[in-house]
């Protein structure tokens, strides 16, 4: 394969690939897993807040630190937890994972059977959880090219984005149900449980993995190769600029998602049912990008995919102020297709930016790279809105969308200087990481 000028894998040799992915029963086995994970974690994003709601009456404040406890993790953990995802086995770490996630969450209801459930309790909970969540994720990444031959590595990535994408949808819906049916307490039971089923199915994955090797010394190893896990991220061109491109990238799209609600509200004057069926509109148009995203990384090219779907991303962020140019009607099929295009993009990008690190990356090194990446990547999410919601009060509500659409070009200036564009099927072997 040319890297610069290949045009995709011909039609017989892709469909040969997906009939091996298919017949591959360990990855279906992982996959399984993983999507059972991914469900839960949905769920728990609305199961966990109504239990502060509806069991101890806590207000925003008291559920915004809630959230915010289970993304802490990600950005303070996460390069110590990919130095310890590089030394163990990853298999044994998901199911570690998974059951952990299973015994924390289930002790809230057993907790509540016997009067003995507290509010900090829920907080140290969240906090936990939110330590596994990243082990789990971590060691997905690493296990997945272990598992998969480079050439499968894109439909396995399109595999877990279409899970993911299914998730995102159907988990808040599955949440919010469970939560009617059969109160926060007994819906945390079962939102515990996906984790346990998550973590049998993983015990159908035979592939042995090779030992890691023995860690050696305490603290100053670890921060020795804390250390060795930046140069490699940094030091290699491709990881730097994906990890600036994706840092952006996750900046704009969590501004606006932290901002169209209020400016919904504010500058729209929807109802609540408007703004819920407009955002549930868009949402659904994630599925298509998930179906499509390995056609269009194969067609494209995973490089320049990335700059088109930050384009589109900018697009629709930009759309966003043009609502307020008509009557609700038009500014209802504003939001819904602005909401429709940022949905579309995310598994399309999600599939590139993966497949290109785990083709740049040796898997014994995985774990370190995600490590290093995950702090800058995440804790965008939580710089965005900060940065949104300064510029609605200083200017207006409708001034963050700008500044959105302009850090998706930013992302997209990144896949242009550090020459990632040139990547189409795989990456050149000048432009591995050689341990």
């Amino acid at each position: 394969m040319n890297d610069e000028t290949g045009a995709g894998t011909p039609p017989d040799q892709t469909q040969r690939k997906r009939t091996v992915l298919v017949r591959n029963r360990d990855f279906l086995m992982l996959w399984s897993g993983e999507s059972v994970s991914s469900l839960g974690s949905q769920i728990g994003v609305i199961v966990l807040p109504s239990l502060a709601v509806l069991y101890f009456g806590q207000s925003a404040l008291g559920v915004g630190f809630l959230i915010a406890l289970q993304w802490i993790p990600f950005m303070l953990l996460a390069p110590v937890v990919g130095v310890l995802t590089d030394r163990f086995r990853r298999k044994i770490l998901m199911q570690f994972a998974n059951i952990a996630r299973f015994v924390i969450l289930f002790s809230l209801p057993v907790a509540a059977l016997t009067d003995q459930l507290t509010m900090t309790h829920l907080y140290v909970a969240a906090l936990l959880k939110g330590v596994f969540d990243v082990v789990f994720q971590l060691s997905y990444q690493a296990f997945l090219p272990f598992l998969l031959d480079r050439d499968d590595l894109t439909d396995g990535n399109a595999k877990t984005q279409l899970s993911r994408s299914l998730a995102l949808i159907l988990g808040r819906s599955v949440g919010g149900g469970l939560v009617s049916a059969l109160g926060p307490v007994r819906a945390m039971a079962v939102n515990g449980l996906g984790y346990l089923v998550s973590s049998l199915a993983l015990l159908f994955v035979r592939k042995p993995e090779n030992p890691p090797e023995p860690p050696e010394g305490g603290l100053r190893t670890v921060l020795v190769e804390l250390k060795g896990g930046v140069a490699l991220t940094f030091g290699n061109r491709l990881l730097r600029y994906l990890t600036l491109m994706a840092t952006f990238g996750n900046m704009a799209v969590s501004l606006s998602l932290a901002m169209i609600i209020v400016f919904a509200y504010e500058d729209l004057g929807f109802s609540g049912a408007q703004v819920g069926l407009a955002l549930g509109l868009g949402s659904a148009a994630v599925v298509i990008g998930a179906l499509s995203s390995q056609w269009i990384n194969e067609r494209l090219g995973m490089g320049r995919t990335l700059i088109f779907t930050h384009v589109v991303l900018a697009l629709a962020f930009a759309l966003i102020p043009v609502a307020l140019l008509g009557g609700t009607g038009f500014a209802f099929a504003v939001i819904v297709v602005s909401q429709c295009l940022s949905s579309f993009t995310t598994p399309i990008a999600n599939v590139g930016i993966m497949t290109i690190i785990q083709k740049t990356t040796p898997p014994e090194a995985m774990g370190r790279v995600g490590g290093v990446a995950l702090p800058f990547v995440w804790g965008s999410n939580a710089v965005g809105p900060l940065l949104g919601s300064a510029l609605a009060v200083a200017f207006a509500n409708w001034v963050a969308f700008v500044l959105a659409a302009v850090m998706a070009l930013i992302a997209a200036v990144w896949v242009l200087v550090g020459a990632v564009y040139r990547v189409v099927d795989d990456v050149p072997e000048e432009s591995r990481i050689v341990l």
